[in-house]
């Protein structure tokens, strides 16, 4: 699998990394002459925070945290309102160069905000799953009878896009394919089946609201060759974590692929803490590796995103 990447820089910290002059966006400089200015947000936003739930009580907070960030961009205001959700994903993943607005100076301010080195690596991270999903598919199809489908799992799928968009791809190459969408957000999934029905694929998409920890029980005999999840570690403690990681070892079949993705610590945590509400658990590639490992996956290839914000990992089942 290491040598699928056609454009790297080669290993970085155990991790390849996709050149910046590739399609993944890379834009930097912008970003890091304002981190002053972030961590001056940040805790402006915090201080305001706290006098809310001072007088008026522990679940009072502002319906804008900053006037011209959540206060102007329309996008912004999405991902603060849908925080740690699909619909923050959503606007990041779907969020249109030039901003959305009434005026100009609205747009602009939009545009800004949505192409933050986070929000640029939340995509980044979209295009890298895209891809090692496409080939795990292509991969698992070669061991398949004519006609067989590769079976996909998606864990905290959200709105499953990506999956969703491959399906389509896999479909049109002649790949059939069966894929279970689980997640405990129903409007997620009534989400997935829209955009399952704008690509055509909707026989071969089945969803299901059930809590991930306990993906098993609504398996109901779908035994997967492919199982992914990305975004849910970031929220899981370390026992947790590997306690799942184990059970998708249990459950994927013989020489499956599991792809899963973390996020590192990086400058505009603290920023997005606060202005978005977006808390997370953030890990070393290294403690993502050890995850792995306790949960039997003992090899694994990581791919790191240009800003090296989002490592994806890539895992078979020996």
């Amino acid at each position: 699998m290491s040598s699928v990447l056609q454009a790297t820089t080669g290993p970085l910290s155990g991790a390849h990394t996709p050149s910046a002059t590739s399609e993944y966006e890379h834009k930097v400089w912008p970003y890091r002459l304002i981190l002053p200015f972030l961590f001056v947000i940040g805790a402006y936003v915090q201080a305001k925070k706290f006098v809310y739930r001072l007088f008026g009580g522990p679940t009072c907070v502002p319906e804008t945290n900053c006037w011209f960030i959540d206060g102007m961009s329309v996008n912004s205001r999405r991902v603060k309102d849908g925080a740690r959700g699909w619909k923050a994903l959503d606007a990041v993943y779907n969020f249109r160069r030039g901003g959305e607005g009434e005026n100009a100076l609205i747009r602009a301010v939009d545009d800004f905000w949505l192409q933050i080195r986070n929000a640029q690596a939340v995509r980044n991270r979209l295009k890298i799953v895209k891809r090692e999903v496409r080939k795990a598919i292509v991969e698992m199809a070669k061991t398949k009878a004519v006609g067989e489908p590769v079976r996909h799992l998606s864990l905290a799928a959200g709105s499953g896009q990506g999956v969703i968009e491959v399906i389509a791809e896999m479909q049109a190459a002649g790949i059939p394919c069966e894929v279970l969408l689980i997640d405990q957000d129903e409007s997620a999934l009534e989400h997935a089946r829209t955009l399952a029905g704008a690509h055509g694929v909707s026989a071969s998409i089945i969803t299901r609201k059930w809590d991930v920890v306990y993906f098993e029980r609504a398996l109901q005999g779908f035994r997967p060759d492919i199982i992914e999840m990305c975004g849910l570690l970031d929220y899981l403690p370390w026992t947790l974590a590997v306690r799942l990681t184990q059970k998708i070892h249990r459950f994927l079949k013989q020489d499956g692929f599991l792809l899963v993705c973390h996020i590192h610590s990086n400058w505009e945590k603290y920023f997005l803490w606060h202005q978005e509400n977006w808390g997370m658990l953030y890990r070393s590639r290294q403690q993502l590796r050890e995850m792995l490992t306790r949960g039997g996956f003992l090899e694994a290839d990581l791919y790191a995103e240009p800003h090296r914000i989002h490592s994806v990992a890539v895992a078979r089942r020996m």
